[in-house]
C-alpha cells in the first residue's frame, strides 16, 4: 500500500504531462505556421519573405533564450516556477494576436501583419523561457523507458483533437464567414486550448533534482567550446540536429505552393491539416516501441528518410490532391525526429547540467530557424523547385551525418537502466570527466 501512495504523484505527473500536450497539439493546429498564419498574411499582402519570417520567430525566439535561462536554472533544485510565471504572457500574446484578427484586419494590412509578427515573437520567447524547465521536469517524473509512450500519447491523442480541428478549421475557412473572421475564429479556439494546456501542465509536482554548477554568464560562454571538444556525442547530435532543421527551410512554403501553382482551393488548408493529423497519429505509435527499447537513433534516421522524400515528392506532385502526401511524409519523419531527438539529448545530458545541455542544444538549434528568411527572401528569384531541391539536399547531408551515432545508441540504452529517480544520480565517470574539464575549470 505505501509503494501505491508513493507512484501516485508519479502517475499523476504523468498524465498531466500527456494532458498538457493533447491539449498543446489541438491549439497548434489552429496556429500552425504554413496551413493558418502564412495562408492569413498572404491574404493580407503580405510579401514572401515575412510569410518566411514566421517560423523564423517561432523557431528561433524559443530557442535562442534557452541558454541564458538554462544558466540561470541549472543550480535550481526547482524550475516549474519559472515555468508558471510564463504563462500568463503566452495566453496574452494569443489573445493579441486574435483581437487583431477580429478589430484590425484588412482595414490596416500593415498593423495587422506588425501585430501578428510582434506576438509571434513574444509567445515564442516567453514558450523558450518556459522550455528549459518543462524538459528538465519532464525528465524527471517520466522514466527513460517510458518516454516513448509518454511523447506518443501527448501527440497521437493530441494529433486526435488536431484531426478535430483540421476539420473545423477547413469547415471555417470554407464557410461564408468573411475574411478575416474567419481567421480571428480559428485564433481564438487555438488561444482558449494552448491556454488550457499551459495551466495544466502548471500542476505538475516536481520533486527536487541535483543542483548543477552555478556559473557567471561569461565564464559560461566560455567554456562551452571545450564542453563541445570534450563531449562527442553532444557535438554529433547537435550537427545532425542543426542540418536536419536547415532541411525544413522549404516548411512553410508548401501550403501557399499548393495555394499558387496547383490552384487548390482556402479549404484544403484544412483538409492537409486533418491529412497530416492522421499521419502524425499513425507515426507516433509505430516508433512508440523502439523508442521506448532504446533504439531511438533508428527512429531519428527513419525520420530523417522520410524528411528527405518530401521534397522530392513536393517536386513530383501534379494536383493538389496528390499533394496531401507530402504533408503525410512530413508529419511522419517530424514525429520520429521529435521523439528520438528529446530522449536521446536526455540519454547524453549529465543530471546536474541537463538544463545546461537542454538550453545549449536549443539555442544552437535556433540558428537554422533563419533558414525559412532566407528562402523567402530568394523565392521570388529561385523559384519553388529550386527551393525544394535545396532541401532535398540538406536532408541527405543531415541522413548521411546520423549514420555515426554509435555512442549515442549506446548512451540510450544505458539510459533504460536508470529509473524514474535514477537519472537524479551523479553523472557518470565519462559525464563528470567531460563535463567537469570542460565546465567547472576556472
Amino acid at each position: 500500500m505505501p509503494l501505491m501512495r508513493r507512484s501516485r504523484p508519479k502517475d499523476r505527473n504523468f498524465w498531466l504531462g500527456v494532458v498538457n500536450g493533447i491539449l498543446v497539439n489541438g491549439g497548434e493546429a489552429f496556429l500552425h505556421s504554413g496551413l493558418v498564419l502564412a495562408p492569413f498574411l498572404a491574404l493580407l499582402g503580405a510579401p514572401s519573405v515575412l510569410i518566411g519570417l514566421v517560423p523564423t520567430l517561432r523557431v528561433g525566439g524559443s530557442f535562442l533564450p534557452q541558454l541564458l535561462v538554462a544558466n540561470r536554472l541549472s543550480h535550481e533544485p526547482l524550475k516549474m516556477p519559472y515555468y508558471n510565471l510564463t504563462s500568463g504572457l503566452r495566453i496574452g500574446s494569443l489573445a493579441l494576436l486574435t483581437a487583431a484578427a477580429f478589430f484590425i484586419g484588412p482595414e490596416r494590412p500593415g498593423l495587422t501583419i506588425a501585430v501578428l509578427l510582434v506576438t509571434v515573437t513574444v509567445n515564442a520567447v516567453a514558450g523558450g523561457v518556459a522550455g528549459v524547465p518543462f524538459a528538465d521536469v519532464t525528465a524527471k517524473v517520466v522514466p527513460h523507458g517510458q518516454l516513448g509512450t509518454f511523447w506518443a500519447l501527448r501527440n497521437s491523442v493530441g494529433g486526435v483533437v488536431a484531426l478535430g480541428a483540421g476539420w473545423a478549421l477547413r469547415a471555417i475557412l470554407a464557410s461564408d464567414m468573411p475574411f478575416p473572421t474567419n481567421f480571428g475564429l480559428v485564433f481564438l479556439v487555438g488561444t482558449l486550448l494552448c491556454g488550457a494546456a499551459y495551466l495544466v501542465f502548471s500542476l505538475v509536482r516536481e520533486p527536487p533534482g541535483e543542483a548543477g554548477v552555478k556559473r557567471p554568464l561569461l565564464r559560461m560562454f566560455r567554456e562551452i567550446p571545450g564542453l563541445l571538444r570534450q563531449d562527442v556525442n553532444l557535438r554529433r547530435f547537435l550537427r545532425v540536429r542543426l542540418l536536419g532543421l536547415a532541411a525544413l527551410l522549404a516548411e512553410p512554403f508548401y501550403g501557399v505552393y499548393a495555394l499558387e501553382r496547383l490552384a487548390a482551393p482556402d479549404s484544403a488548408m484544412g483538409l492537409y491539416v486533418m491529412v497530416a493529423t492522421v499521419a502524425s497519429i499513425v507515426g507516433n505509435f509505430a516508433v512508440r516501441r523502439p523508442a521506448n527499447k532504446g533504439f531511438n537513433v533508428t527512429v531519428l534516421q527513419v525520420g530523417f528518410a522520410l524528411g528527405l522524400l518530401t521534397p522530392v515528392l513536393a517536386l513530383l506532385a501534379g494536383s493538389w490532391q496528390l499533394f496531401s502526401l507530402v504533408f503525410v511524409l512530413s508529419s511522419v519523419g517530424n514525429a520520429a525526429v521529435g521523439i528520438a531527438a528529446w530522449n536521446l539529448l536526455y540519454a547524453i545530458a549529465p543530471p546536474g547540467d541537463r538544463p545546461l545541455y537542454i538550453g545549449l542544444s536549443n539555442t544552437v538549434l535556433a540558428l537554422p530557424s533563419v533558414a525559412p528568411v532566407v528562402a523567402g527572401a530568394l523565392l521570388s528569384v529561385v523559384g519553388y523547385r529550386a527551393l525544394f531541391g535545396v532541401a532535398l539536399g540538406l536532408s541527405l547531408m543531415t541522413l548521411a551525418f546520423s549514420f555515426r551515432f554509435a555512442a549515442l545508441r549506446a548512451a540510450d540504452q544505458a539510459a533504460l537502466r536508470a529509473e524514474i529517480g535514477a537519472d537524479e544520480q551523479p553523472p557518470t565517470e565519462e559525464h563528470a570527466q567531460a563535463a567537469g574539464a570542460a565546465l567547472t575549470s576556472d
